[in-house]
């Protein structure tokens, strides 16, 4: 079995789409045509985690943070911590594979499974994610239009929720006279056509319209087919980073700050507020969210859990709202669970680890 293998289910999961625009995720270093010998599975990628992956006869590992990431890398040399992590990577022939914002984004991914972990119901996105469809409309005689329409849902088109082969058909007509050169598929050169067609509109995901306006081509009977792609603003609200839901009853906030502790084997939590009423909505992104508190806020949450918080951010709720603190890593070192658990639940034929070397380089006092 090829490392491949191993990058396509994933991305089946977790689709690379998902990502948002600043991220890096997928392919860090490596070749997915090499045969699979093992998965080190990790949050950061540090030397320490590639040795562990070469004593452990691991050629992949999967991180959660990207090891090239925001980081203006323009050249590879063995004088800082990126350089010799990828190095080290290359020599050794392992591919290095980071799944972050997909992740944190997905239905199934960090921040569904932070939720569950406090035990919140009726979870929703917080911050639903745009521009992810586009709508195809085209034009095809209507002996035709069942192969075309065929086609694009099979590129890829056509899916919305739990439904598929969606689409919306208009019986019309369309008129065209053929010039001199042109290769017609119904009617003569030089003469006006006004023939019998049918308007199809399928939806699709941004990322699949290469495969979709290929499908189009392939199969429409027409040497110049009439077709729209038209951007969507619709927001979708099963993908997107953060979440929010409610408690299954109201908790006062000390108690429901000691009880996120213990649920997430957190050791201190910053917060804000002295607001008296107790907590039933909740609010939760993992990782650096601070972006999010105007979103918590604006859904009604009675306390916002994120890490990476700054003095002037606290500030934000104006006391409407706590915000709360409860670290980085904290919030999504979990996530290792996850690719753990989707990598070993659905390949049998090769070991996979999580890192033990892998600990929060910072410390308390």
């Amino acid at each position: 079995m090829k490392i491949k293998e191993v990058i396509a289910h994933l991305e089946q999961k977790f689709p690379l789409f998902w990502q948002e625009d600043f991220d890096n995720c997928g392919i860090q270093c490596g070749d997915k045509e090499r045969e699979i010998t093992g998965v080190m599975v990790c949050f950061d990628i540090s030397e320490k985690v590639i040795d562990e992956a070469i004593s452990k006869n691991c050629n992949m590992v999967v991180s959660h943070h990207p090891i090239i990431y925001r980081n203006g890398l323009k050249k590879i040399e063995p004088t800082n911590r990126v350089g010799k992590v990828v190095l080290k990577a290359i020599e050794n022939k392992i591919l290095l594979y980071s799944m972050h914002t997909n992740m944190d984004s997905g239905m199934n991914g960090g921040n569904v499974l932070f939720s569950k972990k406090l035990g919140l119901q009726n979870i929703k996105v917080l911050s639903p994610k745009t521009d992810m469809f586009r709508k195809l409309v085209v034009f095809s005689p209507k002996e035709s239009a069942e192969k075309l329409r065929s086609a694009i849902f099979e590129a890829g088109s056509g899916t919305l929720g739990n439904y598929i082969n969606c689409s919306y058909n208009m019986d019309g007509y369309g008129t065209f006279t053929p010039l001199e050169g042109a290769q017609p598929a119904v009617g003569k050169i030089g003469i006006p056509n006004h023939v019998p067609e049918e308007r199809i509109e399928v939806v699709y995901p941004t990322i699949a319209q290469k495969r979709v306006i290929e499908a189009l081509f392939k199969n429409h009977p027409y040497e110049e087919p009439a077709f729209d792609i038209i951007k969507l603003e619709n927001l979708n609200y099963q993908i997107g980073l953060g979440r929010i839901g409610s408690l299954p009853e109201p908790m006062d906030v000390k108690p429901f700050l000691q009880f996120v502790k213990e649920q997430l084997n957190i050791e201190t939590i910053k917060y804000s507020g002295k607001i008296e009423k107790k907590i039933e909505k909740v609010a939760v992104c993992g990782g650096g969210g601070a972006s999010y508190i105007m979103d918590a806020l604006g859904m009604g949450a009675d306390i916002y859990l994120t890490g990476d918080i700054k003095y002037h951010d606290y500030f934000l709720a104006e006391n409407k709202m706590i915000v709360a603190d409860i670290g980085h890593f904290e919030g999504e070192n979990f996530i290792r669970e996850i690719i753990f658990n989707e990598i070993t639940d659905f390949f049998t034929n090769f070991a996979s680890y999580i890192s033990e070397d892998e600990k929060l380089e910072i410390n308390l006092i």
